[in-house]
């Protein structure tokens, strides 16, 4: 019974995807939604591919997770929570309930970011965390995305702030979270995913915001030297498998 739990959670997940990526609902797609208000940090359409991908992975976690003789009731239950948090997200954000669709990103988020602690520290295999840590990643950054939309859509003014540093403000905070994670739980998927969402941005603005493009290579550059700096060393590997 869990097992078709888990499976039917995705399922709805992947249907609320495919859906939104047609004109069912509310006669536009998701990103055409996203394209309606000028956001600095909405990355071009190419970067949303990501998302098949990110899916067909947590379906390679589910049959991992169907060969585990003791599912884990915690982790079931903060998957189911996260995927549906996320499929409702999809009708709310086409039909214009914002606040209602950033309110429920949130309760993915921390559903996920739950279900990432429950393995255990700088454990990264495809069939247990990698997968995790790709949908987190992304529901953090639909996240920032849904925040700053709802707050250009309510025309809140930034503190005071240009959009130029808000959005670079905004990356700053972002790439913090990366190094964070690659330090601590030395998790190269996070700055895998996040790299190429500002992959995306840079090639959505070009060089109209020449700020914005500059600040958004140099943290680039940054998320890849923590990757090299904070990832295992060989040498500990080779020391643990000899003292084992």
């Amino acid at each position: 019974m869990k097992k078709l739990i888990l499976a039917f959670v995705f399922l709805v997940l992947a249907t609320a995807l495919t859906i939104s990526n047609s004109t069912l609902l509310n006669g536009m797609t998701t990103i055409e939604i996203a394209h309606k208000l000028p956001i600095l940090l909405m990355p071009a359409d190419f970067t949303y591919f990501i998302r098949p991908i990110i899916f067909l992975f947590l379906a390679y976690w589910i049959v991992k997770f169907y060969s585990n003789g003791s599912l884990s009731i915690k982790r079931i239950l903060l998957f189911i929570t996260a995927c549906l948090g996320n499929a409702a997200w999809f009708p709310l954000w086409n039909y214009g309930y914002y606040g209602w669709a950033s309110l429920l990103t949130t309760v993915g988020l921390l559903s996920l970011y739950a279900l990432y602690r429950t393995y255990p520290s700088k454990q990264n295999e495809w069939g247990q965390r990698i997968p995790v840590a790709l949908l987190f990643s992304w529901t953090l950054i639909d996240f920032v995305m849904n925040a700053n939309y709802l707050l250009v859509l309510d025309e809140w003014n930034r503190l005071g702030l240009s959009s130029v540093l808000w959005s670079i403000i905004n990356l700053t905070i972002l790439t913090a979270i990366a190094l964070h994670f690659s330090y601590h739980h030395r998790d190269w998927v996070i700055s895998i995913v996040f790299m190429w969402v500002y992959l995306g941005i840079l090639v959505n603005i070009g060089f109209e915001e020449l700020f914005v493009t500059l600040s958004t290579l140099f943290l680039m550059v940054i998320m890849i030297l923590g990757l090299f700096m904070f990832a295992p060393s060989t040498t500990s590997k080779k020391i643990k498998v000899t003292s084992s």
